[in-house]
């Protein structure tokens, strides 16, 4: 499932699905984002819908094992990346609105997005983010979970 369960239909009951489809000894695999961009990605959510895709990342995933199958053993590993945001937040520059809808997974974010909940969502982003110097650094984590079917 590497980067694929933001996708389904059903997240859950394809999860669900897919664990118990697994011969004994077999794992399941899940590659999701994490850290602050699964944090700020959560809070997109909450404003934009889009039937072909969730505003999720790893911990989704790994809530879903520890309801639907609290004796399953899993791991997972993470792997830290940043990405300096600065630009998202200049107006002017065409990187950052190229930036900002990667991030957001908005097309022309800035050119659509209603102007109080793009203010909202631009602070929220900062919260999410570490300042270093010049740069406002965004943790664009991936955390690998599998999941192992005992």
């Amino acid at each position: 499932m590497s980067h694929s369960a933001y996708h389904f239909k059903d997240v859950e009951t394809t999860v669900v699905d897919l664990y118990n489809r697994l011969v004994k000894g077999g794992m399941l695999f899940s590659k999701m984002i994490d850290g602050g961009w699964e944090k700020f990605s959560v809070k997109v959510g909450e404003h934009f819908t889009d039937t072909k895709l969730h505003f999720i990342g790893t911990h989704f995933i790994e809530d879903v094992i520890k309801l639907r199958f609290p004796n399953a053993r899993y791991e997972t590993k993470k792997r830290e990346y940043t990405v300096d945001m600065v630009d998202s937040f200049d107006e002017e520059s065409q990187a950052g609105a190229y930036l900002i809808d990667f991030i957001t997974l908005v097309y022309k974010f800035r050119e659509t997005c209603k102007p109080e909940i793009k203010k909202k969502l631009l602070e929220y982003l900062v919260e999410c983010c570490r300042k270093e110097g010049d740069k406002i650094l965004l943790s664009t984590d991936e955390r690998d979970l599998v999941i192992f079917k005992d």
